[in-house]
């Protein structure tokens, strides 16, 4: 065979790849889009057909999270504008569940207060330059919450739920379907306050793990340029203007990239499997030596 005919069957190869990378990485933030427009149909579905409806809605918009994220992975599709489109989903889609939820039992708002508190300590540590990926008791916690809002959208729903159970011969849960909604919805949304306050403080410990450990490597790089022989007050001014001196040239060093280069890393997989643990400036700005 031909050079140049293996050249063109690589190039074939190559294209046929870009196609069907570019066709699933559609399909995946797809589905992902689904659960942003979830944020809004979940109220009209609510207000219009009630609890039972609201909660198999949400059981369908929860459980495309599980499968955006399997098949990103299993396709080899991971990108900076998938992760971020489901990060907003999740967070939007979740408390305006539990916005709706809070209507039934105040209960839910004391969720909706930890969640913006989360968001709240992450969007800070990223804004020093710390990485804030989700932890693994932040992915477990997000399953118990959206567990939890499901499962108290069918308590209100009790009545609907018991009906249909007993249509198909199951009578196992009328005593529990009797209870009263408010006490379960409560008993359901006790853990996932736990575990969202948990969670805060676990983020809230690796975001200052991480400042610990900047501050750190700055120590050493002045100690560096300290001796014995000078005067503790020397040192402190000393080590003002170098921190000055180190910012105004990281600024310098932090060039944005053009709106092209952007858009290419926004959805090229490989820059973001290789950058996710850098934070979204990595997305933004150019990487000059001495930036890292």
């Amino acid at each position: 065979m031909s050079k140049e005919k293996l050249i063109k069957i690589e190039k074939e190869k190559s294209k046929k790849y870009d196609s069907n990378h570019k066709r699933n990485q559609i399909l995946v933030n797809l589905i992902t889009a689904i659960r942003s427009l979830g944020t809004i149909a979940i109220i009209p579905i609510f207000n219009t057909y009630g609890a039972f409806a609201t909660a198999l809605a949400a059981a369908v918009f929860f459980l495309t999270d599980f499968i955006d994220g399997h098949l990103a992975r299993k396709l080899h599709v991971e990108s900076f504008f998938g992760s971020l489109l489901d990060a907003v989903s999740d967070k939007s889609f979740g408390i305006v569940c539990l916005l709706l939820l809070s209507t039934l039992n105040p209960i839910f708002l004391v969720i909706i207060g930890v969640e913006l508190g989360i968001f709240a300590i992450n969007y800070n540590s990223i804004q020093r330059g710390n990485n804030a990926k989700s932890s693994l008791v932040g992915k477990a916690k997000t399953v118990l919450l959206a567990a939890s809002i499901v499962g108290s959208y069918f308590c209100y729903s009790a009545p609907t739920l018991k009906e249909i159970l007993n249509y198909v011969n199951i009578s196992s849960f009328n005593k529990l379907l009797e209870l009263n909604p408010d006490l379960i919805s409560t008993i359901l949304a006790i853990p996932v306050i736990g575990a969202s306050l948990y969670v805060a403080h676990d983020y809230a410990k690796t975001a200052h793990v991480q400042d610990e450990k900047k501050n750190s490597e700055q120590q050493n790089e002045l100690s560096k340029e300290q001796t014995s022989s000078r005067s503790l007050s020397d040192i402190a001014h000393d080590k003002k203007e170098l921190l000055k001196a180190k910012k105004e040239i990281l600024l310098e060093q932090k060039e944005l990239k053009s709106r092209e280069e952007i858009i290419h890393d926004l959805f090229d997989t490989d820059f973001y499997l290789e950058h996710r643990d850098g934070g979204i400036k990595k997305l933004l700005y150019k990487q000059t030596k001495g930036s890292e």
